[in-house]
């Protein structure tokens, strides 16, 4: 028996089975990079929870300028920070992370009170609206 399928029909067959090949390969090859890039975040994300902050700790000093009073920052083993001022008449808390050793600015108290500056100095500025300062704390 003699094939009679069209030699043009043939072509586009065969063109079609490369083409559905090809789409084929590279579904695999971005589902692989997919896959890695899953694995790679879950071990970013392990070492995170892993990782203890080397500011870890309670600290205490002062801020003086435009108003004064006490400071307390504790710094959780995972870098969180709380940050509590103590005037005369009023205390206010506050949570705030880092960026590298330095506080994470876009976070303020309340009052609009957040300290500028670092730990690794342990001293810094602050601002309070129009209000300004100076701040230093020690490690306990």
């Amino acid at each position: 028996m003699m094939n009679t399928e069209d030699p043009i029909m043939r072509k586009k067959k065969i063109r079609m089975k490369k083409s559905i090949s090809v789409v084929l390969m590279i579904i695999s090859l971005v589902s692989l990079q997919s896959c890695e890039d899953v694995i790679d975040q879950i071990y970013e994300n392990k070492q995170e929870q892993n990782a203890v902050s080397p500011y870890q700790g309670n600290y205490t000093g002062t801020y003086t300028g435009d108003v004064s009073g006490n400071l307390i920052i504790n710094v959780s083993e995972k870098g969180t920070i709380e940050i509590t001022r103590n005037t005369l008449n009023s205390s206010e808390t506050y949570l705030t992370g880092f960026i590298n050793a330095s506080f994470n600015t876009t976070n303020k108290a309340a009052s609009g009170f957040m300290l500028i500056g670092n730990l690794n100095s342990k001293m810094g500025t602050w601002e309070m609206g129009s209000l300004k300062g100076n701040w230093t704390v020690k490690k306990n």
